[in-house]
């Protein structure tokens, strides 16, 4: 799982490039037959009523009305006997009635909001995931667990192994890696607030204001963290549901700093609090399009009218109570439209959860159904009646038929987070930096984004990137790259600017033709120029190749490709190697000497630099003839020097492969 400040907004801002390439550029004809199947829709429906009656229920005892529509229907049953344990779930089948009611696996999602946490609530949540597990669990069902502090990571994997989730939780009581304050620190801004309302009405506005577009940030970005953890397990059969923790969690964020203020409400507030009714909505919307329900708990447990100061007392008297009413609200709207439960004020014990969670998902019914004539990523009510007396079908509160695009757009925010985005497997997408200068606004590399040849003629690639630096997108990209006969790289290249210090390249890559998508992040940095007298940028080891290149816009059918540091260069053909030095303003003349160290040490080269007053970098660039290097493992070492003194040094490694291990192997 990625580990980064932003994870949430970087996700949206590599979709929005990726989303706005495919739809600036349609998909080419390949001259393939091209077949088309019915996907169905299917709405869960939980159960209830005597279990030998609700075991044999077949299509002719459901009624389902989607806008008023009666449907036609197919049903399978996954409703299995107490203690029966359950197993994966098996595509549904066309059948004009229920298969033989069977179990299956339950999957959890466990979500700590740990903005939008108390103190007090981020410790009973805790300890109510650790109390619930046991039960939730038993008979084979699996869990995740999923912390959204100043990073969303993964802190456990989907599993079955209780011990392992347990373990994890406990850890996470006393990780620094799991907590936020924005929660615990709402009754200091209040507080902030209305000793600024004694002070000045007029800047207490301003202020109101700029804590409800902070809220509303917030609210922002973990609600589409929300989002990447339902897009888990979007693809999964069901059921399937979130355990999603939070106290502070608001649709209208922001709205309660408004109560302190006399006359109306500002317009700036006003304006947060409806935007954040929209992004909360479209969380509702993905889960009643992936079948997921949420099970909302506050932590916190009950709230009385403490917390602000009433310093020169509030002028509403609802100003001291609004906002738990407000959030409170949010975690009920969230569990009813998605057909879970909402569990408030602590959520009374975790046996009672478990038992009630346990109870809506011991009992699933799938009704499934053609959507034909049904708008797309549009909510639709839905009605289900059960004709049999004594039985109760319990269906969410809206449904949604997502669209392909926007199906697209979930796995894209989901292969963002993936564990591929740790580390890209073999002959994944690679990523990587040509250093070129120093400006007046940043530093400026070539970001290079490669996918090898997929062997399948036409293959189309939707590659893009975003430039992460202090918390925020930067710069972002994206551009379509269709390789004819699908023998060569496609590569994605452009131009960026980047500030002093900590970066994150952010990179997705979609094949339109295998609907296959992959992504990953590299994380780097770049010399802070006051810190020290010379430092170096990246080092970037290149070696031409044909390919599919996009190189800001314009196309190519070769070029420089990057070769990872644990990648193989190839003898034969050219090496180059691009480096950057730069130095302090009062740095003045600069000796800088490359080396090449393997079995032997072999000068490659030394340059003095004299740069002008205003120069602040400068490229250095290495051209190593073919066959220069044998097989073996070699270091670039580059070393500045005023003279006789050593002011910086930095290397890079490089692996030429022996192109005949078998015949080595075999003359020992």
């Amino acid at each position: 799982m990625s580990r980064r400040r932003g994870t949430a907004m970087t996700a949206v801002a590599v979709v929005a490039t990726l989303a706005a390439a495919q739809e600036a550029e349609p998909p080419r004809d390949l001259g393939l037959k091209e077949t088309t199947s019915a996907r169905l829709a299917q709405v869960d429906v939980t159960i209830s009523g005597p279990p030998e009656i609700i075991r044999s229920l077949t299509a002719a005892d459901f009624e389902l009305r989607v806008n008023g529509k009666a449907q036609s229907i197919l049903v399978d049953a996954l409703c299995a006997e107490p203690g029966t344990p359950a197993v994966a779930a098996e595509e549904p089948g066309p059948v004009a009635q229920a298969a033989a009611p069977r179990a299956a696996t339950v999957t959890y999602v466990l979500f700590f909001d740990m903005s939008h946490l108390t103190m007090m609530g981020r410790h009973v949540a805790i300890g109510s995931a650790r109390a619930m597990l046991p039960k939730l669990l038993a008979g084979g069902h699996r869990a995740t667990i999923v912390s959204s502090a100043k990073d969303l990571r993964t802190v456990v994997p989907m599993t079955r192994d209780l011990a392992t989730l347990d373990a994890a939780l406990d850890v996470m009581v006393n990780d620094m890696k799991d907590f936020d304050a924005y929660a615990v620190e709402e009754d200091l801004r209040i507080d902030e607030l209305l000793r600024q309302l004694q002070l000045d009405p007029f800047q207490a506005e301003k202020m109101a204001e700029r804590l409800a577009r902070e809220e509303r940030q917030r609210q922002e970005r973990d609600l589409t963290r929300l989002r990447i953890a339902l897009g888990k397990i979007a693809e999964l059969d069901a059921p399937k549901a979130v355990l999603y923790f939070a106290d502070t969690m608001r649709q209208n964020p922001g709205a309660h700093y408004a109560l302190a203020l006399p006359g109306p409400v500002p317009v700036q507030v006003a304006l947060e609090a409806d935007t954040g009714a929209l992004v909360l909505d479209r969380v509702i919307n993905e889960a009643a399009a992936a079948g997921i329900r949420l099970y909302t708990i506050e932590g916190q447990g009950l709230v009385g009218e403490t917390g602000a100061s009433t310093r020169g007392r509030p002028r509403n008297p609802r100003f001291a109570t609004q906002r738990v009413t407000d959030a409170e609200s949010t975690l009920v709207g969230l569990a009813a439209e998605t057909g879970g439960r909402a569990f408030l004020h602590g959520g009374g014990t975790p046996a009672r959860m478990a038992a009630q969670i346990v109870s809506d998902l011991s009992c699933v019914y799938l009704l499934s159904f053609d959507p034909k004539g049904l708008a797309e990523d549009t909510p639709l009510a839905v009605e289900v009646d059960v004709l049999r007396k004594g039985v109760k079908a319990t269906a969410r509160g809206r449904f949604v038929v997502a669209s392909r695009s926007s199906r697209l757009v979930t796995r894209l925010l989901t292969a963002y987070v993936g564990e591929n985005a740790a580390a890209p497997s073999e002959g994944a997408l690679r990523v990587g930096i040509v250093p070129i200068g120093y400006g007046k606004k940043g530093f400026r590399g070539r970001v290079q984004v490669a996918m090898p040849a997929s062997r399948i003629p036409g293959t189309t690639w939707d590659i893009g990137a975003s430039l992460v630096a202090a918390g925020s997108v930067a710069e972002a990209g994206s551009g379509r790259i269709t390789i004819p006969d699908g023998s060569v790289p496609a590569v994605w290249e452009e131009d960026m600017t980047f500030p002093q210090g900590a970066f994150e390249i952010v990179a997705v890559s979609h094949d339109v033709t295998k609907d296959d998508i992959v992504s990953h992040t590299l994380r780097g940095s770049w010399p802070k120029l006051s810190a020290q007298p010379v430092s170096f940028g990246p080092i970037a080891v290149t070696q031409q190749a044909r390919g599919g290149f996009l190189r800001n816009g314009a196309s190519a059918t070769s070029g420089a490709l990057i070769v990872g540091e644990g990648d193989a260069l190839e003898a034969a053909a050219p090496i180059a190697v691009v480096s950057l030095v730069c130095r302090d303003k009062d740095q003045k003349a600069i000796t800088v000497t490359r080396t090449l160290v393997g079995e032997v040490e072999v000068p490659v080269g030394t340059t003095e630099l004299a740069m002008e007053p205003d120069e602040r970098c400068a490229q250095i660039l290495d051209l190593i003839p073919p066959k220069t290097l044998g097989p073996g493992s070699y270091r670039y070492v580059i070393t500045a020097r005023s003279g006789d003194r050593e002011l910086a040094r930095a290397e890079r490694k490089m692996f030429v492969p022996d192109p005949t291990p078998a015949a080595a192997a075999s003359g020992r």
